[in-house]
């Protein structure tokens, strides 16, 4: 069969791993190329072959040598199918970070500190590993995690946690690393009606499946099914793809489409048992209904066959859900699946709990919520537990159940959001589209460390379609809060379960704060806007002219009227700055007015002046010299236009990159009830800002 040999996960990158000493890189990069199959290189390892051990050459000819021949090493690795275990400091090398993101996905291999200190403390970390800088090497550890987490937040696409002080750490980080890289495990279903279709969705399906996924052939879809079909299907395929096929001939009351007789339907599954297919999927109530009459049959064809024993109700979700797997276990099933039509977000939660109790039964469960409403669980139902995260046709080809995405729809929403979302720790987050310019991560990454609060904060690429899908993912997963910036303030809304006063007024969030299982939307945007402004002036009785009739022209306004301030609007789109001062009870003036207002305060919530034209100025000079304090809520670059003509003119100025921490740092205190390392993530954001 044409192409049917080709190597499964082929078009994977590489994996490059980064991390500080003793976080469970080397161990888990070996376990990991051992799995695959794949070239295990260690940057460490060909530089002690080159200069002997590292302690000795740094200490004859310094730093500055041995990253340069760390440079030389890191640039002749090249390759494909690579695992790349790298030193910890090879982020410090000048032009790395490009280099690394170049080789491939880049996962930040990571432990608490805590645990850091503990593991660096053991007499064989002690003994056997001498410290580079002169001090113990769980005080170094601490020193360097500090200096390196921005750049190891800066290479990497994802987390890898290694969170247990025993011998577990190890397949912790292995099961981890490999979920994150390859995926949710997958059975790509292949459908057809004819042969010669089934034939050439099974070669789409091998070259797109990764080395762990099963491949699923819908028998059921072939116009008339016959043991010949199977024969031609199945009779030249490759030792090595037969264990990883499914053979499924699906009634019509379960969603299937046979219409042959029970007989003739369980005959072709030992058919396709006896001609090599590794699991056949079986109907628990099929088999009840026989009396286990077909489970023999098939396994007399074949006893080495691994059976699916499956439950599809297309109605909905059946009473006895959770009861379900037990009730299936005296089929003796090699997996359980479970598939039932989703209403809504709690029919979706009680298939998610379903596949977290999965410790407590005989053998793998396998939950599917059908339907739109658990397309969400598809994407991170591996991480909850479940043996198989979904079934999912191949790109291009037919979906053959209700709300089934694609095998590339589901890594391609994994790999933006869902692998972000696991983790042994809170994980928090900005979701936006685009968001890889966002300076949140640095802050709050620095006030998690300055408080020692164990926790990740990450940016989720979330496309506007998605956004339903990911609060989903993010619900189910447990997240400790999210920040939401640009397009999703006001999409947000309808999606929340709650939102706080100011946020109903100003209408747009930009923080979710979880509560009794669900999402409460909030906005500090004009707790920073008003915060800032503070800092230059008392604003009770203060008159503001405020540009733009945006969603940050709604927090602004918002904040004025809450300390006491008045207000006067004006747009370049003198219609909606209408409405908006209409609704936000405050004045509202023709942009010609611009050339004659005066106030004590003028406020830029437009993007003119932003990077990458950074050279236009939203108001004119008359307008900045009309004001006593000038505030741009613009950051990139940190000093506009605006400001800068406001500086010339002697006016008190107040820069953008403040309120963006002073609202995140309000964001901090609603999430975990604790005053916010205001000077820690304001560094920190200068830092990030200066390094672009």
């Amino acid at each position: 069969m044409a192409g049917s040999g080709a190597r499964a996960g082929a078009s994977f990158p590489n994996v490059v791993l980064i991390g500080s000493r003793a976080s469970g890189k080397s161990r888990a990069s070996r376990k990991l190329a051992e799995a695959v199959g794949w070239t295990r290189i260690s940057t460490d390892e060909l530089l002690e072959a080159r200069l002997g051990p590292i302690p000795s050459f740094v200490e004859r000819f310094g730093w500055e040598r041995f990253r340069g021949e760390e440079r030389r090493v890191l640039a002749g690795v090249a390759g494909e199918r690579l695992v790349v275990d790298c030193g910890g400091g090879i982020v410090e090398n000048p032009g790395s970070i490009p280099r690394l993101r170049r080789l491939g996905t880049v996962y930040w291999v990571r432990a608490p500190a805590a645990v850091l200190r503990e593991r660096l403390s053991r007499p064989k970390h002690r003994d056997s590993r001498p410290t580079l800088t002169g001090i113990p090497p769980a005080e170094e550890a601490a020193l360097m995690l500090e200096r390196r987490t921005p750049l190891y937040r800066e290479a990497a696409e994802s987390d890898v946690w290694s969170t247990a002080s025993d011998g577990t750490a190890e397949e912790e980080a292995f099961e981890m690393l490999r979920a994150a890289h390859f995926g949710p495990r997958l059975a790509l279903t292949v459908a057809g009606g004819a042969v010669a279709e089934v034939r050439a969705g099974l070669d789409a399906a091998n070259a797109e499946s990764g080395p762990l996924d099963l491949i699923e052939l819908r028998l059921d879809t072939l116009d008339a099914p016959a043991p010949a079909d199977l024969r031609a299907i199945l009779g030249d395929l490759p030792p090595s793809l037969l264990p990883r096929l499914i053979a499924t001939v699906r009634r019509p009351g379960e969603g299937g489409r046979f219409s042959g007789s029970e007989d003739e339907r369980i005959g072709l599954l030992a058919e396709a048992a006896r001609l090599g297919a590794g699991h056949c999927d079986l109907e628990f109530e099929a088999d009840r209904e026989s009396g286990g009459a077909h489970a023999r049959r098939i396994r007399g064809a074949a006893p080495a066959v691994r059976l699916v024993a499956s439950v599809h109700d297309l109605s909905g979700v059946p009473a006895g859900l959770e009861t379900l797997p037990d009730r299936m276990a005296p089929m003796r099933p090699a997996l359980t699946k479970v598939a039932v039509r989703a209403a809504g977000r709690a029919d979706v939660e009680r298939v998610h709990g379903l596949i977290r109790t999965q410790a407590s039964h005989q053998c793998p469960i396998i939950g599917i919520a059908m339907g739109e409403a658990g397309a969400a669980l598809r994407v991170i139902a591996g991480s909850a537990g479940a043996a198989l995260s979904t079934y999912a046709p191949p790109r291009g080809l037919p979906a053959v159940a209700a709300g089934q995405l694609t095998a590339g729809d589901v890594r391609d929403r994994h790999r933006r959001w869902g692998r972000r979302l696991h983790a042994p720790v809170p994980v928090y987050g900005v979701v936006g589209s685009p968001i890889a310019q966002s300076l949140s991560p640095p802050m709050h990454e620095a006030a998690f460390r300055r408080l020692g609060i164990e926790a990740a904060y990450l940016r989720f690429a979330v496309p506007p379609p998605e956004l339903a899908d990911f609060l989903m993912a993010a619900r189910l997963s447990g997240t400790g809060g999210l920040n939401v910036t640009i397009p999703h303030k006001r999409a947000v809304l309808p999606l929340l379960d709650s939102l706080d006063d100011d946020a109903r007024r100003i209408g747009a969030v930009n923080t979710i704060i979880p509560m009794n299982g669900g999402f409460g939307g909030a906005n500090t945007d004009w707790m920073g806007a008003v915060h800032s402004l503070e800092e230059a002036l008392p604003l009770p009785g203060r008159r503001a002219t405020v540009l733009g009739a945006g969603g940050s022209a709604r927090a602004v306004l918002f904040g004025l009227a809450r300390k006491g301030a008045e207000a006067v609007l004006i747009s370049r789109d003198d219609r909606k700055a209408a409405a908006l001062a209409d609704e936000m009870g405050v004045g509202h003036a023709p942009l010609a007015a611009l050339e004659r207002i005066e106030g004590d305060i003028l406020i830029n919530t437009t993007p003119v002046g932003m990077t990458p034209d950074h050279d236009g100025c939203p108001a004119p000079d008359a307008a900045i010299a009309g004001h006593e304090v000038i505030f741009d809520l613009v950051f990139e670059p940190q000093r506009t236009v605006l400001l800068g003509k406001a500086a010339g003119m002697g006016k008190r100025t107040v820069p953008g990159l403040r309120m963006l921490v002073l609202q995140a740092a309000a964001a901090f205190e609603r999430w975990t009830g604790r005053p916010a390392p205001v000077q820690a993530m304001a560094d920190a954001a200068r830092r990030a800002h200066d390094a672009r």
